[in-house]
């Protein structure tokens, strides 16, 4: 049983870098959203939107990034535990500011913060990111391409039009696919 101090219980809150929309490889979007994912799950008007608000001479002006991230600082203090979900660092188009920000993030070292983020392995996202991790699943392995190539092999085999190709026909597409899947 989760014991909670705080008038709120826990918060889940996720980001998706999606390489097909432009907005959403922006790490200012992340920010955003993850506030916004905070305030809709609260009881009441977080009291940190209200100040930044009002600072933004009532939503004429952008607040700037570091704003937003004190901000959120501060809404994570409304919930018992606060789990962050950002899935595909690698697609977001602006790493320098986003592994900065997910630094200062972890820096806080707020207990009841938890933090899972997803990448390909990228040089600088494990250089930034290693330092900062209390664990690291790689799933990009043996194991997960058999359960690729197990996968490809049923469809191709029980699939009604699929199945109907020639077996050197399937056995080139299991090849295709299994050369471009890399562990995903």
């Amino acid at each position: 049983m989760l014991y909670c101090q705080s008038e709120q219980g826990p918060a889940i809150i996720y980001f998706y870098f999606d390489f097909h929309d432009a907005e959403k490889q922006l790490h200012g979007k992340l920010i955003r959203s993850l506030i916004t994912q905070l305030s809709a799950q609260s009881k009441h008007t977080p009291e940190p939107l209200n100040t930044i608000y009002s600072r933004c001479q009532e939503g004429q002006q952008q607040p700037t990034i570091a704003d937003l991230v004190l901000t959120l600082r501060h809404m994570l203090g409304d919930f018992c535990e606060t789990f962050i979900i950002v899935d595909a660092l690698d697609e977001c188009t602006e790493r320098e500011g986003l592994l900065g920000m997910l630094k200062e993030i972890v820096d806080w070292k707020l207990e009841k913060l938890h933090i899972l983020t997803t990448s390909r392995r990228e040089k600088d996202i494990e250089e930034s990111l290693t330092p900062l991790t209390t664990g690291q699943i790689c799933i990009q392995s043996a194991l997960v391409n058999a359960d690729i190539q197990l996968h490809i092999r049923h469809r191709l085999q029980n699939d009604q039009k699929l199945k109907r190709w020639p077996l050197v026909v399937q056995g080139e597409i299991e090849k295709s696919l299994m050369d471009g899947a890399h562990g995903m």
